[in-house]
C-alpha cells in the first residue's frame, strides 16, 4: 500500500525532512519526491518569505483491505433503534475523553554522545558510498588540511567524521550545513550497489566534534529551563529546533522529576514547552494525610 504526505519548510530541504517524518520513514527508506514549490527566502529579515512545499510517497507493509461494496442503507425508524439493554448505562467520562483524545506515542531516549563506542574502519575508495561521497565534496569544495575518518558504532550505525581547520565550514548555523550533509550521505549510502544490494545502517556526519558539543549545550538548556519551569510554577516555551534537537530535550527532560514536555506548532515553528505536572487529586489526598499523620505524631 502507497502512503503519501504533503509537507513544507523553511527550504526543500527541510520540507523532505518533514515529509520523512510524518510518513514514520527511515533515512534509508525508499520515499519519492514530487516539488510543488520551491519557496523563497523573502526580502529584508524574511519578509514575504514563502515556505518550500513537496509531496512524499513511499510503500509501506500491509495489504491495502479489499473495498466494501456499497449498500443501500433501509430508512431508519423507531422500531430499527435497539433499546438499551439493563444495567447498561453511558460509558463513563474519562471512557469518553480517551476516545476524543490523541495521545502522544512514547518518546525514545536519545543515547548521550559521550557513550557511544566508535572504532576506525581502514575504508577504501568504493567500500562505503557515504564514506566516498562526502570525501568527494570535501575534496571538489577545495577545503585543505581536511581529513575525512569513517567510523562504525557498535550500536551498526556508521560515522564519518570531518576534521581540519576550515572543516568548520561545513557546520553552519546551529548545524543546518551539517544536517544537509548527512541528509545526502544517507542517500549516498542507501544507492543499490552493483549486486543490488542496499546498506541500510543509518549514516551520521559530525565536524569538529560538534555533535557531541551541541548535544551538550541542548541537554543544559533543557535542565536549567526545566528548573525554571519548577521555580516560576508555569510553563516555559523554548526555540524553534529541528527534529533531534527536539529529541534530545523531550530526552533529557525525562529524566527530571516533576516538569514534562510537549512539541506545539508545525514545519519551521516547532518548538518545544516544557510544563509543571501537576499532581492529581488521589496524590494530593495521599499526601496530606500523611501530613496529618505527621503532625498527630509530633503532637
Amino acid at each position: 500500500m502507497r502512503k503519501e504526505i504533503i509537507a513544507s519548510g523553511r527550504d526543500l530541504n527541510e520540507a523532505k525532512e518533514n515529509a520523512r517524518l510524518a510518513l514514520g520513514a527511515g533515512e534509508l527508506d525508499d520515499v519519492t519526491f514530487e516539488i510543488i514549490d520551491l519557496g523563497s527566502k523573502g526580502i529584508l529579515f524574511g519578509i514575504g518569505a514563502k515556505p518550500a512545499k513537496v509531496k512524499a510517497s513511499m510503500e509501506v507493509a500491509g495489504e491495502e483491505p479489499p473495498r466494501r461494496q456499497r449498500r443501500e442503507k433501509p430508512a431508519p425508524t423507531k422500531k430499527e433503534k435497539p433499546a438499551r439493554q439493563a444495567g447498561e448505562g453511558k460509558p463513563e467520562k474519562s471512557e469518553r475523553n480517551e476516545k476524543k483524545t490523541k495521545r502522544e506515542p512514547a518518546r525514545s531516549v536519545v543515547v548521550p554522545e559521550e557513550e557511544l563506542h566508535f572504532e576506525h574502519v581502514d575504508a577504501k575508495p568504493g567500500d562505503d558510498r557515504a564514506y566516498d561521497f562526502v570525501t568527494t565534496l570535501v575534496t571538489d569544495l577545495g577545503l585543505e588540511d581536511v581529513t575525512v575518518e569513517l567510523l562504525r558504532c557498535d550500536d551498526g550505525t556508521r560515522r564519518v567524521s570531518i576534521k581540519g581547520d576550515n572543516a568548520s565550514l561545513l557546520i553552519g548555523h546551529h548545524g543546518d550545513t551539517l544536517d544537509a550533509l548527512q541528509y545526502l550521505a544517507n542517500l549516498a549510502s542507501a544507492q543499490k550497489d552493483a549486486n543490488g544490494e542496499r546498506d541500510r545502517s543509518r549514516v551520521t556526519v559530525d565536524v569538529e566534534g560538534y555533535r557531541a558539543k551541541r548535544e551538550e549545550t541542548l541537554r543544559q538548556l533543557a535542565r536549567r529551563m526545566a528548573n525554571k519551569a519548577l521555580a516560576k510554577g508555569h510553563k516555559v516555551t523554548l526555540e524553534p529546533m529541528s527534529p533531534y534537537e527536539r529529541r534530545i530535550i523531550h530526552s533529557e527532560v525525562q529524566s527530571i522529576e516533576g516538569v514534562t514536555t510537549q512539541s506545539i506548532g508545525s514545519d519551521n515553528s516547532r518548538r518545544i514547552v516544557i510544563y509543571v505536572e501537576r499532581p492529581s487529586k488521589k496524590d494530593s489526598q495521599q499526601t496530606n494525610e500523611q501530613e496529618t499523620a505527621t503532625e498527630e505524631t509530633d503532637d
